[in-house]
Parts: C-alpha cells; structure tokens; sequence
C-alpha cells in the first residue's frame, strides 16, 4: 500500500469502520489518484429519448393501481442524516415543526401509518440516520406509534476529508471536521453491509421507496408500486420540469460513446465542465431534474450487488477546511440509475417535490400554498393551480432570515401565500400580523431599523412594492 492509503486505513480502523467498506473507500481514492475528476466528458451526454425512457406520473395513475399484495412487498425508505446546518440547526432538521405543528417525522410516520391501516398491511419504516440525528430521531418515531418487526433506522457512514495536494487524512483542531458523510449513494453499501437488504427480501419485501426526509411531498403512490412490479422494473426516478429556480438539480442523460448507447448516467452539478455550466442550467437539453425520489427493485440490487456489476459515479467535491484544500469523495443515490439497464423516468407535478433546504422552503410549506391532507400528503390545493399558480418564488434577505432562530422571530405569523406568485422580503421585517399576499410583492426596508408589518396600516398586498 501507498503511504497515503496507510494514513486513511489506519485512521478508519481507528473509527471502527469495517474492513469492507475501508477497502471499498481505498478503491475510490485509488480512482482519483488515476485522475477520476468526477467531470462528465461533456460529447457523451446525449439526451433522453421521452417515448422510451420516461411516462408522465398521469399515465401511470390512469393504467395502474396496486393491490394489498402489491403493498405487502413496499418497504419506505428516508434519508434523515442532515442537521440542517444551513439553517441554524443543531439537531436533525426532520425534528422541527412545519405543518399543523407536526415535525417533518411526525408527518412522515402519520403517512405511513394511514397506508397501514387502508391497505392492512405492515409497510415499514426505515430511516438512513447519522450519529447526529439517530437517538432524537427514534424518540420521534416512537412518540409517533410506528412500530415493525424490520429496524427503523440504520447508521450512514462516514468517511475522511483528504488534503488535495497528497490524499493523506487532514487533522483539523475539531476531530469531528476530519470527516465527511459519503454522500446519500452509501445508502446501497450500507444496506447490504448491515443485512438489512436481505433480511428484507426474505420478509418478501421486493420494492424500496427510496427519498429525501425533508421533501413532504415523496409520498406513496400505490399505482407506482403496481408499476415497478406489473413491468419488472430495476429502477424509476421520480423527475420534475425545470424552472428558472432548478439550476442545481441533477438531471439523467444517455451516456453515448462511438454513437452507441452504454447506460443511463445521473449528472450532477459538481460534474459539469465549466464551460458547459450555462448549459446546464438552462431549460434546453435538460427538460427535467431529478427529485431523488427513487423506486428500486431489492432483487435486481441485490443481485447487480452479486455480480460485481453494481457502480456509482464519483463526485469530487472540493472545500476550503481550516484554511486547507481539501476534497470529499461522495456518490449520489440517484448515480444507481447507471447499475440498471431496465429504468424509467417518471415525469411528475412539482408537488411531489417539496423540499424544505433553506428558510424560503420552510416559509413556503408553511404557509397556505400548500395543504396537509387527510392522508398526511403535502400538495398545492387544487383551486391554487387552477388559478394557475406554481410554487411560489420566495426570496428573504440572508442578512435576517437565513438562520431559523433569525426567520421565527421575525415570521411570527405566516402571510397567505395562497394567491402570491412572489414574494421579495429586503431589509429587516418583522411579520408581526396576519397579511394575505396576492401576485407579485416586495417588501424593502433600506433603514438600519427593523420595521413592523403592521405599521404599514393593511393587511392585503397584491403586484406591489412597499419601499421604506
């Protein structure tokens, strides 16, 4: 072994990390010693073809809808390790309220639970969880009454930042900045390694709904299940139409070399060349963007596992730690699509994505443009669309409002939100009443003073801008 292997085996054994996934980490890092970049080679990104590679979520709700049978083989999975440290938080963002006074994981269980009792079988409930968020996180769902015969939650691993110049372990001053989570791709490795993968097949479970923790709006859709298995599907991503605000999503491409078709690829944001960034974003070649809510077939991933077939593409992040260059080696889930050459892309209505990344998220669900359901779903309510209304764009000044102690103590009311298209908030606010917002609205507040709503003297706002 190279001396910079030493370092990292030496320092993963010290974690207590398993040998298996020390060597399959050494594997990667070998990758980019060779020069593995994780930057796609831009002339092998070909476009999907929409008759053969994607059905619109309509489509599927008209042909198919799933049995008790088919639900007895669905098993849900969340990605719940983020602390939501961009946001100010210091416990696992699902923890926090942001509907009807129900925490993301309150809202979760409460679905999974409805499933349960309409279709009268037990649908488990796993979460990917890290050190950080795994004992609060199980107190939620307990409180929650979810309980299984499969474990709730399995651990996320963790893997070391390296120096860029070298690929040798940094040692930062705080022990926890000399690691990194590996990306939500872990999730596979993990599943396996635990057991888990098949203990759940030899439950009879065959398909995983596999998304985000904080995007309310991935919920089961039974038709789906009866999809993946009447079509003997290996893998489905749930995929959205990009909107100007969808610059970063990851997008599925044909990967095409010597005009053939190999496999299908996910891109990234931190795989585009540069010169081809604009592209990227634009609303041309990528129709579409991943909302990593995903549908595998446990028997397919359990058997490409087998054959040595199984791969994920790499993602070389760089960052700046303590001062020092360094790079995290991540893979995406979604990378998976290119492991499975029976897939499908499911074009699906934005409310099936909605996230909570920044404050403007979280203002967003809580507020009246979206409703919680009987079934504990969060949509946009049908007579918002029929006015013809998306998600609104909302925008809060960083200087006051990115951090949530800073958002709840200025958004002690939620405005209406109902009829609003946008809404710009500059300058320091304070939301001290209930307002109905219609259209487009900016409030700027260019003063060194915060300034209450209410001293604005009404309540109603509609295509204008209040300039103070």
């Amino acid at each position: 072994m190279e001396s910079h292997e030493i370092k990292i085996k030496e320092k993963m054994e010290e974690a207590n990390l398993s040998p298996e996934f020390i060597e399959d980490f050494l594997s990667k890092v070998s990758q980019v010693k060779n020069g593995e970049t994780g930057i796609a080679v831009w002339k092998e990104v070909g476009d999907l073809i929409p008759e053969e590679d994607e059905i619109t979520y309509e489509q599927i709700r008209t042909d198919y809808s799933a049995s008790k049978e088919d639900l007895s083989k669905l098993v849900i999975i969340k990605l719940n390790g983020g602390l939501g440290t961009s946001m100010g938080l210091s416990k696992a963002k699902s923890l926090i309220p942001i509907k009807n006074g129900l925490s993301f994981l309150k809202i979760i269980a409460n679905q999974v639970l409805y499933l349960r009792q309409e279709y009268g079988v037990e649908i488990p409930l796993l979460l990917m969880d890290s050190f950080n968020t795994q004992a609060d996180s199980q107190e939620e769902l307990k409180s929650s009454g979810i309980s299984q015969s499969i474990p709730t939650s399995f651990l996320q691993h963790k893997v070391p930042r390296l120096l860029k110049n070298g690929l040798t372990p940094i040692s930062c001053k705080d022990p926890k900045e000399d690691w990194c989570p590996p990306g939500h791709g872990d999730i596979y490795f993990t599943l396996v390694e635990t057991g888990i993968l098949d203990e759940l097949l030899s439950n009879g479970y065959e398909i995983a709904f596999l998304s985000n923790g904080d995007n309310l709006g991935a919920t089961v859709d039974t038709s789906v299940v009866n999809f993946m298995l009447k079509n003997k599907l290996d893998f489905a991503m749930e995929m959205t139409p990009k909107t100007l605000a969808d610059k970063k999503g990851g997008a599925i491409y044909r990967k095409i070399r010597d005009g053939k078709f190999l496999h299908y690829e996910l891109l990234e944001t931190a795989q585009v060349p540069p010169e081809f960034e604009s592209e990227f974003t634009g609303m041309g070649k990528f129709r579409t963007f991943s909302t990593n809510n995903l549908w595998i077939n446990l028997h397919s991933l359990k058997e490409r596992w087998n054959q040595g077939k199984f791969r994920l593409s790499l993602i070389v992040n760089p960052k700046k730690v303590e001062a020092q260059d360094v790079i995290q080696i991540e893979t995406a889930m979604g990378s998976a699509v290119g492991s499975f050459p029976n897939f499908k892309g499911i074009i699906i209505p934005r409310d099936r994505f909605a996230p909570v990344k920044k404050t403007e998220d979280y203002l967003v669900r809580r507020s009246d443009a979206y409703d919680l359901n009987e079934d504990y779903s969060l949509t946009m309510p049908l007579a918002r669309k029929k006015l013809g209304l998306g998600e609104p764009i909302v925008e809060l000044d960083d200087a006051f409002y990115k951090k949530i102690n800073d958002y709840d103590s200025r958004f002690v009311f939620v405005p209406s939100l109902f009829a609003c298209e946008s809404l710009l908030v500059k300058g320091d606010w304070l939301f001290d009443i209930e307002i109905q917002l219609k259209g487009k609205v900016t409030f700027e507040n260019s003063s060194n003073v915060q300034i209450k709503i209410s001293s604005l003297g009404k309540l109603n706002f509609e295509n204008e801008t209040i300039s103070r």
